[in-house]
């Protein structure tokens, strides 16, 4: 009986807690132990996603569980104080259940193509409320919610042809500039790159595919090679 009644009280909720984060670093570490040790073939890369996914639905479950050991030490007082959180978080907490579910599907992963009405473009990370996409107008961020409502398309292959943009800064003309650019196969020429003037006479817009196999990353370290500097998603400074 005295077990019982520490575990309703502000104590055992801590070390409820304490339990919860404790499982969840464990559960991580023999992932990341497993990734690393794991040969590449068919059968490890499905377990693996198992247990990442296993991970993904346990932190909504440990809330659970915690939610219910707080509402436990006072059942009146805390229920109603957990119904006006859940009332006025509900849409965070509705584009977080629909992050999950989304990262949860196989072919969903950072450098996909993703295929949307008002999206197209490359996942560049994954986030807890939603996505970086690297769109043909830079980098955007995007609710999970929306995408889920809206639908979309995935396609997993990274080399996949994709109009993309960076922001150039340098005293080179475009034409120079571009005469540059051909003498490295990392662009498809085939869908010749455009270069427009951004807000200053310096800045410089580039809109290009690259070839299969090729990153941006590639590319930009070609161009910081030529001392031409490079953004992502702004003009640079």
């Amino acid at each position: 009986m005295e077990s019982i009644t520490t575990f309703y009280s502000w104590k055992g909720l801590f070390y409820l807690f304490i339990g919860l984060l404790a499982l969840y670093g464990v559960i991580k570490i023999i992932i990341q132990l497993i990734e690393n040790s794991a040969k590449k073939n068919l059968a490890n890369k499905q377990f693996i996603f198992w247990l990442r996914n296993s991970l993904l639905f346990y932190v909504p479950v440990a809330v659970i569980v915690f939610v219910l050991g707080f509402i436990s030490i006072n059942y009146i007082t805390h229920s109603i104080l957990i119904i006006i959180i859940g009332v006025f978080g509900f849409p965070f907490i509705r584009n977080y259940l629909s992050g999950i579910i989304f990262k949860s599907n196989p072919i969903v992963s950072e450098g996909a193509l993703i295929k949307a009405p008002n999206l197209e473009g490359e996942i560049k990370r994954l986030m807890v409320l939603g996505m970086i996409v690297n769109t043909e107008h830079g980098e955007q961020y995007f609710n999970y919610i929306k995408v889920e409502e809206s639908g979309f398309t995935i396609n997993s292959n990274k080399s996949s042809a994709l109009r993309q943009t960076l922001y150039l800064k340098t005293n080179l003309t475009q034409d120079a500039v571009l005469d540059i650019m051909f003498d490295n196969p990392i662009l498809k020429f085939e869908e010749k790159p455009r270069l427009k003037s951004g807000v200053l006479p310096e800045d410089l817009i580039l809109k290009y595919t690259l070839e299969s196999g090729a990153t941006t990353k590639d590319l930009i370290s070609f161009l910081n090679s030529k001392e031409i500097e490079t953004n992502l998603n702004r003009k640079v400074n």
